[in-house]
């Protein structure tokens, strides 16, 4: 039975008229009046008892109405589902992330997503993990890759997945006496020379707060913004840092020396954070932030199931 019978059957029982219902439903009262005579030669009951002025629903029409609603809803549900998957395949997110993307995977990440839905639209943008928790809370992005150290939480209304565990490392010029150490205290550090990374970003007050904790600020001599500006500093002896252990892997791709111009050591006591993807809580996301977020949440956990066997 042609499922639009069942939407006029729904808006005559509530009209009580041929007359209003062909209004409300656009069509014209013999094409109405012929539709509900279909149903009910083909249900074999009357559902209406017509007068000359209104109709009333029978018994059969009362006991049909409920069922008629629910096949509408039933209806209406799917073709939305429908429409919405439709959209959702072309939909656009926007990401915000932490740099050093290509050395957290996270560049792989968004190519296997575009590769998974090529017709969607995805922006991305690079900033310090404070101003990338402001972004997404001001409705500029859908989710945020982020450090989250111990001293840095999210406030209340974010809500995170895990997706990678990171830890401070030490980076010495190839020179230094403490060179070719696998493992150094930071009391070692005590007196050297430091160069860090800008004061506005995450990682740099982590660094403040992990020597402050063992009885010592360090002597910064340069503040850099970019990781490769502290990473040439060191080579050319200007003095040691203190940065994200995965900073200092090797690429598989990109223009990289076989053999680092600088030294590398385990920072004991070890500092580690998070980078997690972030995003609002209970909150109605895109139909393409949802498939995001559960597109990282399948990658770790295949990740996390691997390491574990």
């Amino acid at each position: 039975m042609n499922i639009d019978y069942f939407r006029e059957f729904i808006v005559l029982a509530d009209c009580a008229s041929y007359i209003e219902a062909s209004e409300r439903l656009f069509i014209g009262q013999s094409s109405l009046s012929k539709h509900i005579m279909a149903m009910e030669k083909e249900l074999g009951v009357p559902l209406f008892e017509r007068t000359s002025r209104r109709v009333v629903l029978t018994s059969f029409g009362r006991l049909m109405l409920p069922y008629a609603n629910r096949i509408v809803q039933t209806q209406y549900d799917y073709q939305h589902a429908l429409k919405t998957e439709q959209e959702s395949a072309h939909g656009r997110i926007t990401i915000g992330t932490i740099s050093a993307t290509a050395k957290y995977g996270i560049t792989n990440l968004l190519t296997d997503f575009k590769k998974k839905y090529p017709n969607c639209t995805v922006q991305m943008f690079e900033g310090d993990p404070n101003d990338l928790v402001s972004q997404l809370h001001n409705y500029n992005c859908d989710v945020i890759f982020a450090h989250l150290p111990e001293y840095n939480p999210l406030p209340a209304n974010f809500e995170h997945i895990h997706y990678i565990d990171d830890a401070l490392s030490c980076i010495l010029p190839l020179s230094h006496p403490l060179a070719g150490k696998e493992e150094l205290h930071l009391e070692q550090l005590r007196d050297e020379t430091f160069i860090a990374l800008a004061e506005n970003l995450t990682l740099h007050q982590l660094i403040l707060n992990t020597c402050h904790r063992v009885g010592f600020s360090p002597n910064i001599a340069f503040l850099c913004h970019r990781v490769d500006s502290v990473l040439d500093l060191v080579t050319k002896g200007m003095g040691i840092a203190l940065i994200a252990e995965y900073m200092t892997i090797r690429p598989e791709d990109g223009n990289f020396p076989e053999h680092a111009p600088f030294a590398t050591a385990r920072l004991l006591p070890r500092t580690t954070f998070s980078v997690d993807l972030c995003y609002r809580k209970n909150e109605t996301l895109s139909p393409m932030a949802k498939r995001f977020i559960e597109f990282v949440q399948e990658k770790t956990d295949s990740s996390a199931a691997s390491d574990s066997v």
